[in-house]
């Protein structure tokens, strides 16, 4: 028994060694810009790395959308810095058009939806156009749908999403209602070629001041659901998921309203091929945060248990399911794998928070800038039957990571994939480099791989060797996993960085 056992763990080992990856870095460096506070976007086409970034800009009433282009077959040389393909400006004056939300296609191919008040018809009108992110040429902007609207500044509000498929695209438009009266809003179905195939108007039993954010999402099929916080008289506010079966011309409600007045305080959707699921975290509200996040107020999400329900292809609820947990400090859903019909869910413990600073310029007093601020305690994975709802385990990495600013917290995300039937994540663990003084903390990143079996065990959790990053006093690089860009199964593109600058890499199997 004791020798099956020992060759049982020199196979293990066996394994482990053979997943260790290996890290070859650029010679070269390049600046980051434009990337605190941007949504950011990684494409690579196979031979060009296409980084888009977005954000809203409130000088110009409009998003800018900036890409930088690198070429790692010319040691990831950029070849674009800052190249914009938003919406061109006049010389004098602001665009009239707005864009507001942009999806991937594919290849190098975005679409924009864009809006534009009409002040002859007094008409808020949504548009669709198509945009090459490597060229940055457009399309001709094509009118879509149109709703009633007072003036520029009381036009009303599209809620758009695109399906996981790229088939679909679900539109919730609502337009400027009295205040007093129920909201009415018009569904909307669009398929690839973003023509409308479906609408429906549905009224509301509450009015717009009492739901104002609409969450849409929209089915591999073409189904459209939304969910929404009610904050209605004598009650606590909650959550209610609205599904609209396209087939058909209702909309039915599925409140979400938990015992205790518990919260559903975080969601994401995952479609199969039989349905589609919404999984929730669900929080009593309360926090107890005992982390530094140098003065400003952590926001993080305590869960104490999950929601998970089951859409079939018609909208029909089939499994509605709580799955208690012990109470979670704080984890994030961050994604949902679907594999051999389990759930695993990946958290992160990320908790940000930020700050206003005193106005560097005395004279400007109300430009005060902001600094926000990452820390990180672990990740979590959860394990459910997708069939049954049930919980087969849950499984934590402890990795407390010291506070980082400014940097949209990429030193504390990870890289998670499937490897020999096993979740492999790796991280940066920091430690004390500075062994020789017990007078100040000199840390540093080491890069760092787990491995999760599919009984929830944690096998192994050890040092990448010749990464490359961190470890050392005189080299500031560290690894920046907010890029990972699959090239195949055993090759991804990633990033280190020191401060504004970066290199890239590959990480190898």
């Amino acid at each position: 028994m004791k020798k099956i056992s020992l060759l049982i763990i020199l196979f293990q080992n066996i394994i482990v060694l053979a997943q260790t990856p290996t890290f070859t870095w650029s010679e070269s460096a390049s600046s980051i810009d434009n990337e605190l506070n941007f949504t950011i976007q990684n494409h690579f086409d196979g031979n060009r790395i296409f980084k888009i970034k977005s954000a809203y800009n409130d000088k110009i009433f409009n998003k800018d959308v900036f890409v930088d282009i690198f070429s790692p077959n010319d040691d990831f040389e950029k070849d674009e810095n800052n190249f914009s393909v938003g919406l061109e400006q006049p010389v004098m004056g602001k665009n009239m058009k707005t864009l507001t939300h942009l999806f991937y296609l594919t290849g190098k191919d975005y679409v924009y939806f864009l809006t534009e008040f009409n002040s002859e018809t007094k008409e808020f009108e949504l548009f669709t156009q198509k945009a090459n992110i490597d060229t940055g040429t457009k399309t001709k902007a094509t009118f879509l749908t149109k709703m009633p609207a007072k003036n520029m500044f009381n036009i009303g509000d599209y809620f758009i999403a695109q399906s996981e498929n790229k088939q679909f695209y679900g539109i919730v438009s609502r337009p400027i209602g009295d205040k007093k009266l129920n909201e009415k809003v018009t569904f909307h179905i669009l398929d690839a070629n973003f023509k409308i195939v479906k609408s429906i108007e549905h009224e509301f039993a509450f009015t717009t001041k009492q739901s104002f954010n609409i969450d849409v999402h929209v089915s591999n099929n073409g189904n459209l659901a939304i969910v929404r916080e009610l904050d209605l008289p004598k009650i606590k506010p909650y959550k209610s998921l609205f599904y609209w079966d396209s087939k058909t011309q209702n909309v039915v409600e599925h409140n979400l309203k938990q015992d205790l007045d518990f919260q559903v305080s975080q969601f994401k959707w995952k479609e199969t091929d039989n349905g589609n699921y919404f999984i929730g975290g669900i929080s009593d509200g309360k926090r107890k945060v005992g982390i530094d996040l140098g003065g400003a107020l952590p926001e993080a999400n305590p869960t104490n248990s999950l929601l998970l329900m089951h859409f079939d292809a018609d909208g029909k609820v089939v499994l509605n399911e709580k799955i208690a947990l012990e109470k979670q400090n704080n984890i994030n859903l961050e994604e949902i794998i679907l594999k051999d019909n389990k759930f695993w869910l990946l958290f992160n413990e990320i908790y940000t928070g930020s700050k206003r600073l005193p106005a560097p310029d005395p004279s400007k007093p109300l430009e005060r800038p902001t600094e926000y601020s990452y820390v990180s305690t672990g990740f979590t994975v959860i394990k459910l039957d997708a069939t049954s709802g049930k919980l087969d385990w849950i499984s934590r990495i402890k990795n407390e990571e010291p506070r980082t600013t400014n940097d949209n917290g990429d030193h504390v995300k990870y890289l998670h994939f499937f490897r020999n039937n096993q979740l492999v994540l790796i991280y940066n663990n920091s430690r004390d480099i500075n062994m020789n003084t017990k007078y100040f903390v000199r840390n540093s990143r080491f890069a760092v791989m787990s491995i999760i079996n599919n009984d929830g065990a944690v096998v192994s959790t050890k040092d990448i060797p010749n990464s490359g990053v961190g470890k050392t006093y005189n080299f500031c690089y560290e690894l920046d996993l907010s890029v990972a860009i699959p090239v195949d199964e055993n090759t991804y593109i990633v990033r280190s960085r020191c401060g504004n600058s970066a290199r890239y890499g590959y990480l190898k199997f």
